[in-house]
């Protein structure tokens, strides 16, 4: 930005923020995101919320289902779940997944009780799960697993969960666009007294806010949203800044 880059003092100013930055990305102090500004001493001291915002697109899913059966005995149960676990995995492997794309958990087994508590059948369970980072491929198994209840599969099944890795590759950039908005926006208050801002005395990043795109929901203990493909990562950073006559 032009504005941060106008006198010597200004760029030693942001390389003091940035060593206090890294200090802070330790002990993270969560603050809101939206913007908040206030005066101290005697407006020697000026405090700003700065934020910055970033569209991204998941780069991992995860995808899990349960295949359950049930019966009299665990025998009777156990022999449908292994009919319907093969169906399962005709399934998975006519669509391109290979026995060492998918796992599948141990069986699970709970007793089925009447009005009396008296025990009356088993349920059997066991979970498939995938995980990849070829978004497209479980989106459209999410979609299409329908085929396999028409079979008479009696099968329960999340939503896909659409994951970001790369956070860590980008918090550097996102903290540093976040305190230049904060300087820029201590600019503009100081500009209006006809004042100058001065060094950083003191920062502190917030939680990154990782949200469906276009949503502006927020959390004090940050949000990680998988439901969506598309999402915005928001940072944010409280820096005090000395106000210069």
């Amino acid at each position: 930005m032009a504005g941060n880059n106008e006198s010597g003092g200004t760029g030693g100013g942001l390389f003091m923020a940035s060593v206090i930055l890294g200090i802070a990305l330790i002990v993270c102090t969560v603050i809101a995101s939206r913007t908040f500004v206030r005066v101290k001493g005697f407006g020697q001291t000026i405090t700003v919320t700065g934020a910055a915002y970033k569209t991204i697109k998941s780069d991992y899913a995860i995808w899990e289902g349960w295949v359950s059966a049930a019966g009299v005995q665990t025998e009777d149960a156990y022999r449908e779940l292994k009919r319907d676990r093969a169906t399962m995995e005709q399934f998975l492997q006519g669509r391109g997944f290979t026995a060492d794309q998918y796992e599948i958990g141990p069986v699970s087994i709970m007793q089925n009780y009447n009005r009396d508590g008296l025990v009356i059948g088993y349920t059997l369970r066991q979970e498939f799960r995938i995980e990849m980072d070829d978004i497209d491929r479980i989106t459209q198994l999410a979609k299409n697993v329908s085929n396999v209840i028409e079979q008479g599969v009696q099968l329960d099944a999340r939503p896909p969960q659409y994951l970001f890795t790369k956070l860590n590759d980008i918090k550097i950039e996102m903290i540093r666009a976040a305190t230049e908005n904060a300087q820029l926006r201590a600019q503009q208050l100081a500009e209006t007294t006809g004042r100058k801002v001065g060094a950083p005395t003191s920062a502190g990043v917030g939680v990154f806010q990782i949200r469906p795109l276009h949503s502006q929901e927020v959390s004090g203990m940050g949000m990680s949203d998988v439901s969506s493909i598309d999402k915005e990562i928001v940072s944010t950073v409280h820096v005090d800044f000395l106000i210069e006559e």
